[in-house]
């Protein structure tokens, strides 16, 4: 996995995307199966390791007391991606017959319905919120349902000062 990591996905991702790679393969899946061979790694191993990450992956922390034990559907499911990643470019370079993720089940993502606010309350919030100095990102955030990553993302050339648009490029 460090090599994949050294000589692929680090050129390849964004620095926080690498960051947060680099994250999962220290904390749970070098931990895990680090110790296992690529030759030797099963699409069964694998199913084990999702499992276990599922119902006791978390890592104790203060800030984790409180939480289940076990990581979300949607973290594995991103762990399951780094790894088919090493396993598909371990399989175009010869290292391994076949890639043991092809025969995985990944977990199925719970949907959350979006909780918005009754109109009312919107339109009450944005009375409020009018002579904040931040009223403008409130009211682009409400408008254009935008996520907050979203919202503070915007480059200076996605800006239409003049005509009064702004777009959303990443």
């Amino acid at each position: 996995m460090d090599k994949w990591f050294e000589n692929y996905s680090k050129i390849k991702a964004r620095p926080s995307s690498h960051q947060t790679c680099r994250r999962y393969i220290d904390n749970h899946i070098k931990p895990n199966i680090g110790e296992i061979s690529l030759e030797k790694l099963t699409s069964l191993e694998l199913q084990k390791f999702y499992k276990k990450l599922l119902t006791s992956g978390r890592i104790d922390r203060v800030e984790s007391k409180n939480q289940a034990k076990g990581l979300s559907p949607k973290t594995v499911r991103n762990i399951c991606q780094i790894i088919a990643s090493a396993m598909k470019l371990a399989k175009e370079q010869r290292l391994i017959a076949a890639d043991p993720t092809e025969g995985c089940a990944l977990p199925k993502l719970k949907r959350k319905e979006m909780k918005t606010l009754p109109i009312e309350q919107l339109a009450s919030f944005l009375r409020d919120a009018r002579n904040s100095r931040i009223f403008e990102m409130y009211y682009v955030e409400l408008a254009a349902r935008l996520r907050r990553g979203e919202l503070l993302g915007p480059k200076w050339e996605g800006i239409d000062f003049e005509h009064g648009n702004l777009w959303m490029k990443q």
